[in-house]
This record gives C-alpha cells, structure tokens and sequence, in this order.
C-alpha cells in the first residue's frame, strides 16, 4: 500500500512540474511574440505625462507672412498653424545634451528654414538653415553633435523660421520654444538601460522629461503607422497638453534633418 501512494504521489509531482515547466515556456513565448522588431511591446502600455514643478514656459505661435505671397498653406488649413509641439501651461524640460524638438509644419513653398538657439541671457548658441519639403506634418529637428551641448539647470529657446522665397524676411513665419535640460536620478538612468522605446516613452513621461516623451514616441509611431496602440497613445498624449488638433496630423519626422 505504501508503495502504490509513493508511486501516486511520484506521479503528480511529476505532473506539476511538466505542467509549470510547459507554462513557462508558453510565457516566454508569448512574451516574445508581442515584442516587435522595434521593441515595442502589442501590450497596450499608456505613455502620461506628469507635468513637473517650476516656472511655466512661453511660447510664441507662428505669424502671418505679409508681402512676400503665400508661403505657408495656411488660409486652408487654419485649424493647423505652424506650431511647436509643447505643453501649452507647462514647463517643458529635455535630459539630453542635444535634443530633438517637434513641430507641426503646414505645407508650404518653401524649401529652407532657419533653425536657431539661444541661451537665457539671449546670446546665440547655434543656428543653421535647414532644407524642408512641402508636404506638411509634424516634423523632428535635432540640435546636432557639433554644436555645444545644453548645460544642465539652465534656460534656452529655440526657434524655427520659414524662409519663403529663399530668404530670411523681419515678417516671415516663425515658432519659438522654451527649453530646460534637467539631470535624471540614477534610478531613471538605470531603467532607461534595460528599456523597451516604448517603456522609454512611459519613463520620461512619469519624470515630467517632455522632449524625449513626444520624440520617442513620434518616432515610433513613423516607424509604425498602422499600429493602433501607438495611434492612441500619440493621439492621448497630445490631447493631454492641449494639442489635440495636431494629434491628427500625420508625422513626417524625416522632414528636416540637421547637418552635422
């Protein structure tokens, strides 16, 4: 009798184990099949942002050109001015040393832009005319590797000028932006080293880091566009900070591209 219970008893132990190993594998595969090439995982992760604390920013919105023709195409498409893609009432902050800003960009005849810093004392630190296209959308602009880097705790703004017939006139469309590099904590830094673009996005949204939320995600969701997730989580973002109406405009962010 004792020997048919050990025998029994054997046998389900062997069972759980077969039944836990095969779950696990299961897991790993699941687990893997929902990440992308991209990283970006088919789970429906939600990318907030978490406003941080300080001083609000100002932003300036683009200008009606006068004189100088119908540079941008904007009497048909006056839901979209040229804008900056930045909080309305909040601080928006970069941890990157030469970071990407976005914009929306309506379609326009020109072909050049001006792309320019400057400190919070207003002294220039880098600028650059850039070649555009005409098809409109939002577009990615990177403070490249050869200017100098942004210094932690302090002030900037960065403006975008169209220059319409191929110069640069005192009327001519522009957007400005408020930038402040911040430094992250070890603990954000350690994460970010193990993370997923996506979970990237999630990080820096949680941080209050708007910069590198909104870039990451726009590069995502270029690289992706029929992903839904991605879709809702653009669309949700933008929303929150009071852009909704550029949330539906579609993302070109190869549209300008920096020297370097």
């Amino acid at each position: 009798m004792k020997s048919n219970l050990l025998r029994v008893n054997s046998l389900l132990i062997f069972c759980a184990l077969a039944i836990l190993s095969t779950s696990s594998s299961s897991s790993k595969v699941i687990a893997q099949e929902n990440t992308n090439a991209h990283g970006v995982s088919a789970t429906p992760y939600k990318v907030m942002f978490d406003p941080p604390m300080g001083d609000k920013p100002k932003t300036s919105q683009a200008g009606a050109s006068r004189g100088i023709g119908k540079c941008l195409q904007q009497a048909e498409n006056v839901d979209l001015p040229f804008s900056p893609l930045l909080p309305i009432s909040e601080q928006a902050l970069t941890a990157a040393s030469h970071p990407t800003v976005l914009a929306y960009l309506p379609q326009t005849s020109a072909n050049k832009a001006l792309f320019s810093w400057r400190d919070e004392n207003n002294n220039e630190h880098y600028q650059t005319i850039l070649p555009i296209n005409n098809q409109g959308g939002v577009i990615s602009l990177s403070l490249p590797e050869i200017a100098p880097p942004l210094e932690i705790g302090t002030n900037y703004q960065w403006a975008l000028a169209i220059m319409c017939d191929g110069q640069l006139h005192p009327d001519a469309p522009i957007i400005e932006g408020q930038i402040r590099r911040t430094a992250l904590d070890a603990a954000i830094r350690d994460r970010l080293k193990t993370a997923s673009p996506l979970e990237a996005a999630i990080i820096y949204g949680k941080a209050g880091i708007w910069y590198e939320t909104v870039a990451t995600l726009a590069q995502l969701k270029t690289a992706e566009p029929q992903n839904q997730n991605l879709a809702s989580n653009w669309q949700d973002l933008l929303t929150s900070v009071g852009l909704e109406k550029i949330s539906q405009a579609p993302t070109a962010t190869e549209s300008v591209v920096t020297d370097e």
